[in-house]
């Protein structure tokens, strides 16, 4: 089994040197402290973390001392994944209707009618 691991580690680091770009490379390891199911386990979090810029490199000052932003206390708990809360039940009278862009953006529509007959 370990011949064939080595191959294909071999095998990978061709295909990339010969210069496929196209390729996404893989996400990043999960943290320590991020547990299976999502949830943030704060007390395995290191007291802080070096800031990273919006190039994805890690920031410093004008001396070259790397930014870091501190991590503990910033959560709140968290537990299982909260799933979201469903629409409320239409009124008498009320139509209720989402819609899906292609981003994934919900959009509520709620039709009503008046409860009331207009004053003559």
């Amino acid at each position: 089994m370990g011949t064939a691991v080595a191959a294909l580690l071999i095998g990978a680091a061709a295909a990339t040197a010969s210069g496929a770009q196209s390729e996404t490379p893989p996400p990043p390891p999960t943290p320590a402290w991020v547990n299976a199911d999502g949830t943030v386990d704060e007390s395995k979090m290191p007291e802080s973390m070096p800031l990273i810029g919006p190039d994805g490199k890690v920031v410093k000052d004008a001396n070259g001392k790397t930014l870091e932003v501190k991590t503990r206390g910033l959560l709140k708990p968290s537990g299982a994944p909260v799933a979201p809360k469903s629409a409320p039940a239409p009124k008498a009278g009320e139509t209720r209707t989402t819609e899906t862009d292609a981003d994934g953006r919900v959009t509520e529509n709620v039709q009503a009618q008046p409860s009331v007959p207009p004053a003559n």
